[in-house]
């Protein structure tokens, strides 16, 4: 019987880390196993440290830039601002699809399924 397109059944190749996940050391594939996907706490932080940086520098420096300078300035906060937020309503959004999902999985916890069957593909 020839192959189907696509990913074939209990595929692994792309799992948890995707297509570089063969360039990560053994330690560094550990360490990403062991954080939550849906956490990026981290880089809001990194994010906010970032233009605190930005905005120390930029202040000392204002009188000696032109108006193109400044504006430049203005669109990198505003950029940078503007992934903070979108990294928030993905933790927020993360959070709200996880709580429905151990709803889902409360709701069928008590029933006698296989797991074969949970495994099955819908299409």
């Amino acid at each position: 019987m020839p192959k189907k397109r696509g990913g074939q059944p209990n595929n692994k190749n792309a799992y948890k880390h995707g297509f570089y996940s063969k360039y990560f050391s053994t330690f560094e594939s550990k360490a990403l196993s062991d954080l939550p996907v849906t956490d990026v706490t981290n880089e809001i932080g990194l994010m906010r440290v970032q233009i605190d940086r930005f905005m120390q520098v930029y202040t000392t420096s204002l009188e000696g830039l032109d108006f193109e300078e400044r504006m430049a300035a203005l669109r990198t906060v505003t950029l940078a601002v503007g992934r903070i937020a979108s990294l928030e309503r993905i933790q927020s959004s993360a959070g709200k699809n996880l709580d429905q999902y151990s709803e889902f999985m409360r709701i069928f916890e008590g029933m006698d399924i296989p797991e074969e069957e949970l495994d099955k593909d819908p299409r």
